[in-house]
């Protein structure tokens, strides 16, 4: 259970009209971000790296509408495939949250002529695996399975069942559903999941993809007869994509296909239009408040922009740059450096809708000014200066790199492909991959920093005890205060 969220009356009337960039945009005196780390530099990427070469999946559509992808590679005695069927939760409707989640859950749980425990003890019996998923945010619902090239027919047979016969059991859904509302409990105490929920509500607003979870009303809204209505609705041939990669044939697959999808029968399908992406307000500081918590979660935000944009790929490296891991810039400033926390990591999301850019750390309630001014002084320096070469070079190559590893998995490629197909990105997309990113220069990870980055704009997410760190957040701006069941408590100005 997608496959993507999360997220005081002191101040005086002239500071109350201050804006948040005000303080947030506050120019520091330039300063190491890790002093005493010396991280040496490698040789620029190579030509060869930038050499990629994917070998061409064979495609085809079935008579019936359904898209075929696949895949040959014959390293390995196993394949993996998935249906995608091209409805989530994204297009659940208002008053049916929930259904596209709860239908994909239920898949694997009985078909007409199998029950939950007959289909889990044919998939560990064939050393397979079987997976079901569909996000809240997501603009689609998957069936994935895996295994050895031998058991395939035994394990399509499956797969195409849980697909096409779902059988809904009153049993299996209430137990879906008491599991669910738990979950939901015991998410409420979990500092990262309640500044996820707050931060894609305040970057999202009414969008649909502001919806990190599920409310105890929604949940106990779903009804069996719901998710079949949404898979008789939506669960069609045309409205579907299959891929598969591993050590298959093409021709033996699509004549599978035939037999076990052919007679699937194509229909309508409603057609929900995702609605556009609106600006966030001026900056400000959302706290929830967890009494006596020992730590703070911070988490820092902007929207950025579609897959198909053109700047995704200077995105990508500023990314990187930024908190891509533990060698960039946040983890060796607050953890490296300061001590302030385990890890500080920053991460791109972009796909069919606007995504965001996020920077977030977990730290000591006594550090969280310290963290609050360096997590702030990077995203501010990322705007301001340009990126030195050596530091610029390592973070493309880390990128390259990571690339090159993902097309040595058979997932990676899988999705890779599945990437490049809902997103229809261009054939060549992975191919040129790492050329587009070996072209990006310094100055273009500087003008979509000041472009996306914009402090003005720039959203802040805290967890932790306001009793102890709301005078701290108020020298950042206005801050408004939550319960951890996201319902408003009081909100400030700055404080004096």
């Amino acid at each position: 259970m997608k496959a993507l969220t999360s997220k005081l009356n002191r101040a005086v009337a002239a500071a109350i009209m201050m804006t948040l960039a005000t303080a947030l945009c506050a120019a520091q005196a330039p300063k190491p971000a890790s002093k005493g780390l010396v991280i040496k530099g490698k040789a620029p990427i190579s030509k060869e790296v930038l050499k990629v070469k994917l070998p061409r999946a064979y495609e085809t559509k079935l008579s019936n509408g359904l898209q075929v992808i696949v895949l040959e590679q014959h390293k390995l005695p196993t394949f993996n495939m998935q249906m995608i069927v091209l409805s989530g939760g994204l297009t659940d409707a208002r008053d049916q949250h929930g259904t596209a989640q709860f239908t994909a859950a239920l898949l694997r749980e009985g078909t007409k002529t199998r029950n939950s425990r007959q289909i889990a003890e044919q998939v560990e019996s064939l050393g397979a695996s079987l997976t079901t998923n569909s996000g809240l945010a997501s603009l689609d619902s998957r069936v994935a399975a895996s295994g050895l090239t031998d058991n395939f027919d035994q394990i399509m047979e499956l797969f195409a069942d849980v697909i096409l016969n779902p059988g809904f059991p009153a049993d299996e859904f209430n137990k879906v559903k008491t599991r669910s509302l738990a979950q939901l409990r015991q998410q409420r105490s979990q500092p990262a999941f309640l500044a996820d929920e707050m931060f894609y509500k305040v970057m999202y607003g009414s969008h649909p993809a502001a919806r990190e979870s599920l409310t105890v009303e929604e949940i106990q809204r779903i009804t069996p007869d719901a998710l079949q209505k949404f898979h008789a609705l939506n669960y069609k041939p045309n409205n579907s994509i299959f891929a598969i990669v591993g050590d298959v044939v093409p021709a033996e697959i699509v004549a599978k296909l035939e037999k076990t999808f052919g007679a699937w029968q194509r229909g309508d399908v409603p057609h929900t239009t995702i609605p556009k992406v609106s600006e966030t307000g001026p900056a400000k500081i959302y706290l929830i408040n967890r009494d006596s918590s020992v730590q703070t979660n911070l988490l820092l935000g902007s929207l950025t922009i579609e897959r198909t944009d053109p700047d995704y790929f200077a995105l990508d490296v500023m990314n990187q740059v930024v908190g891509g891991g533990a060698s960039a810039r946040l983890f060796l400033n607050l953890r490296e450096d300061k001590g302030y926390t385990y890890g500080a990591y920053s991460r791109l999301s972009a796909g069919s809708y606007r995504g965001t850019f996020r920077a977030n750390t977990e730290v000591r309630t006594d550090v969280t000014k310290g963290s609050m001014d360096e997590l702030m002084y990077e995203l501010k320096r990322i705007r301001d200066e340009k990126v030195p070469r050596e530091e610029f070079d390592r973070a493309k190559r880390t990128i390259t790199g990571s690339f090159a590893l993902q097309l040595e998995s058979p997932l990676g490629l899988l999705s890779n492909i599945i990437t490049q197909k809902l997103y229809s990105l261009p054939a060549d997309y992975w191919d040129t991959y790492t050329q587009k990113i070996a072209a990006i220069t310094p100055e273009d990870v500087q003008r979509v920093a000041k472009k996306y980055l914009d402090l003005s704009r720039l959203q802040v997410v805290a967890v932790g005890d306001a009793g102890k760190i709301s005078e701290v957040l108020k020298q950042y701006g206005p801050v408004e205060i939550y319960d951890t069941e996201g319902k408003p408590v009081r909100s400030s100005g700055r404080g004096n």
